[in-house]
Order: C-alpha cells, then structure tokens, then sequence
C-alpha cells in the first residue's frame, strides 16, 4: 500500500479588536500551542478599516499556504475577517460583529453596544478614538487586577472606523463558521451576540466579560483548538 501523508495541522489566526494589540491573544497561543496547535496573534494598524482589512487579507494569504486555517475575530474585527478572509477554513466569532449581507455596521451600532461604552471612548478633535479609565471597567471586569492593569496600559487609540457601506459577501457565509459569546460583556450586547449566533451553524457560550483571552484564556483556548481539530477532520 502506498504510504500515506498526513494532512497538516490547521493554523489558528487571532484578529484582536478595537484598540487592542497582538500582546492579548499571548495566553490564548500559550493554551494553544499546549494542545499541539499553532496560534499566530496579527497586528491590526488601526489606522484605517481598509489598512486594517488588508493587513488581516496578507496574513491570510501567507498562512493558508501551510494548511487549513482558522481565523478568530473578536468585537471590532468580525467585520474585518467577514471583508477579509474569504479564503480561510473556518471562521470563529468571538463577541464580534457578524455583519449580515447588505447590513449597514453604522446602522446597527446603535443597538450593539452595552452600557459599559458610553464613558469608556472618547474621539479627540483629528478623529483619533482614545480609551478613557473608564475602559478598565468596561474591557476587564473580571480579569485578575495586575492582568487588567497591565491590558489598559497597552490599549491604543484608533481612527479605523466602523464601515457605513454593507458587506455583501461576507465570509462566514462561505466558510463554517461559530460564535463564541462572552455572557457577562458590558461593551457588547448580550442579547444582540446571541442573535448573531443564530446566523452560524454552531454557537458556544463563556462566562467572561468582554476579554476572554485574559478572563478566560484556558477555556477559550480549548474552543479554539476544537476547532482546528475540527477543520483539520473536515479537510483531511
């Protein structure tokens, strides 16, 4: 019999959100790579949401040459993965936005956010977008104290802003795709994730805030690796 060659382990990209950096997905690659899985953490620039959209479109591009690939959004980058990473494996949703076809992201603000982001953003004069002290409340609510000092301290303003113009091919409709929702957020909606992740064909549920890659990194990290070993079965 000819030998066989074994299909190459799924790569798992982590696309943080608004105002965050690569450094908060380092619990999660840790969790993961304990699990035999490779994580990479991108840098969105935050300058622009098309800067940002091609910078998710290159690393897209350069992992899916090593096999199947995973990609995560969280909050703010679910619009940029559905614009950006069409030719991903998977899809995971991590209390982000999931735009539907032709559904205006401006439009749906509104109804989006939690009580816990009116004080936590202010936009200065050049339409930089600034976290205030507020955003320790908001962001990390129930991660250890020296974990939440240390997270609000790296946190960047931005001027990418959410898109007016809809998404008409969005990639969680190509690509399997779950939602992961965070039940104790105070920047997202709750209810408003949950409605989201009745458009996906497979949803789970954390008890975290709006972090859980600092909350929770264990137990997100689980999920994750879940789903790469699901994309790894499907495609082998």
């Amino acid at each position: 019999m000819p030998a066989t060659t074994p299909h190459p382990p799924a790569v798992v990209l982590l696309v943080h959100g608004a105002h965050h950096g690569a450094w908060c997905w380092r619990r999660v690659v840790d969790g993961l790579a304990s699990r035999g899985v490779r994580g990479e953490a991108l840098e969105l620039p935050l300058t622009t949401y098309d800067d940002d959209v091609a910078a998710v479109r290159a690393d897209v591009e350069r992992l899916r040459r090593d096999g199947p690939l995973v990609v995560v959004a969280h909050s703010y980058s679910g619009i940029v993965v559905a614009d950006a990473a069409h030719a991903a494996s998977r899809l995971v949703f991590v209390a982000a936005r999931l735009p539907l076809p032709g559904e205006s992201q401006t439009a749906l603000s509104q109804s989006w956010h939690g009580d816990g982001m009116r004080e936590a953003l202010v936009r200065d004069d050049d339409g930089w977008v600034h976290p205030t002290p507020a955003a320790r409340d908001a962001f990390y609510p129930d991660c250890p104290d020296e974990v939440a000092t240390d997270a609000v301290s790296r946190l960047r303003p931005m001027k990418s802003a959410v898109p007016a113009e809809p998404l008409e091919d969005p990639a969680w409709t190509r690509a399997p795709t779950a939602y992961i929702v965070c039940r104790r957020d105070r920047v997202v909606r709750v209810d408003r994730q949950r409605e989201r992740a009745s458009h996906v064909g497979e949803h789970h549920e954390l008890d975290s805030g709006h972090s859980p890659f600092l909350a929770v990194p264990d137990e997100l990290a689980a999920l994750l690796a879940g789903q790469a070993q699901k994309t790894r079965a499907t495609t082998a």
